[in-house]
């Protein structure tokens, strides 16, 4: 008989796989692929006239430090914190890519890849800044006293320099957000041709 998927997941918790397993595995699987990219250990020695490499070498360093790094429950207890605030910031840049969408041409080069990689570096500031205040050494009324005037403080010189630089141009030569905005686009993003 088929169990109902929360009875599963609780069973999977149960056993400890979300916290100690999967955290293992994705920093093993991170530093292996660190130490496969970097190719920090060089190719290796040949044998048998063919190329070996240290992929041997890599795995054995990427247990270490996966089984190090889940030593003390820092590791898990980290990865349980950021990653269900990940999902809710990957929810709210797609929310905001179905909103944007709506009212924004995707397909001109510029202005809305900077839009959307703007909102996910506040999204990505967001996250980090709220999992870190689980911590104790990371606690503090600052952040609580603060925010309303670093949040004001970014708009008014957003709103500066907005104003600043719109106004009747001549078409010839566009405000200075929309060409920066294009010129980062197509350094981004390419030309958009194909």
């Amino acid at each position: 008989m088929a169990q109902p998927l929360g009875i599963v997941l609780q069973q999977l918790a149960d056993m400890d796989i979300f916290f100690y397993v999967l955290p293992f595995l994705l920093v093993f699987a991170l530093v292996f692929g660190i130490l496969e990219k970097a190719n920090v250990l060089g190719s290796g020695p040949r044998s048998g006239g063919g190329a070996s490499d240290n992929r041997n070498i890599n795995a054995v360093i990427a247990l270490a430090v996966g089984l190090l790094a889940i030593q003390f429950d820092q590791v898990p207890i980290f990865f349980s914190v950021i990653f269900p605030k990940l999902g809710i910031a990957l929810s709210i840049l797609l929310v905001a890519l179905i909103l944007i969408g709506l009212f924004v041409d995707l397909n001109r080069p510029g202005g809305p890849a900077l839009i959307f990689f703007g909102l996910g570096a506040i999204a990505f500031t967001i996250v980090v800044l709220y999992s870190f205040q689980d911590y104790s050494w990371w606690q503090g009324g600052w952040w609580q006293d603060n925010l309303s005037a670093l949040i004001a403080a970014g708009v008014v010189i957003a709103f500066v320099f907005l104003v600043v630089t719109s106004g009747h141009h001549n078409p010839a030569h566009p405000p200075y957000l929309q060409r920066y905005w294009d010129e980062a686009g197509v350094k981004l993003l390419g030309d958009g041709r194909h």
